[in-house]
């Protein structure tokens, strides 16, 4: 039997690479101290201003910059997802999720991360 890796528009390498990198930022609250979490969020923004998006999204979909890559993938399960919608939370409330969640954990519960600033 031959194994082979299929590169797709859909599953190939960026996907992969992607989904990695959102569940690493995702799971962050659990091993960065919140004030790394808050600059990252910070330059992220700034990069979002700056580029108009994810360059793994444009190089994926293309250069539609309402395009994300949650609601891509989203949007197969759930056909009426907003597009803007969809994009101003992954872009704006995830990030304040992540980084309350950190806050709150590190400087309340004393839960201490194991990247420290």
């Amino acid at each position: 039997m031959k194994f082979s890796l299929k590169i797709t528009k859909e599953f190939g390498l960026i996907f992969w690479v992607h989904l990695f990198l959102i569940i690493f930022f995702y799971l962050s609250f659990l091993y960065i101290d919140w004030r790394i979490i808050l600059s990252g969020i910070i330059l992220l923004q700034i990069y979002y201003l700056l580029r108009g998006g994810c360059d793994l999204t444009f190089i994926q979909f293309g250069d539609d910059k309402n395009t994300t890559f949650v609601w891509y993938y989203l949007h197969k399960f759930l056909p009426n997802l907003n597009k803007k919608t969809t994009k101003i939370f992954i872009r704006y409330i995830i990030p304040s999720i992540i980084f309350l969640a950190s806050f709150l954990l590190q400087e309340f519960i004393g839960y201490i991360p194991l990247i420290k600033f």
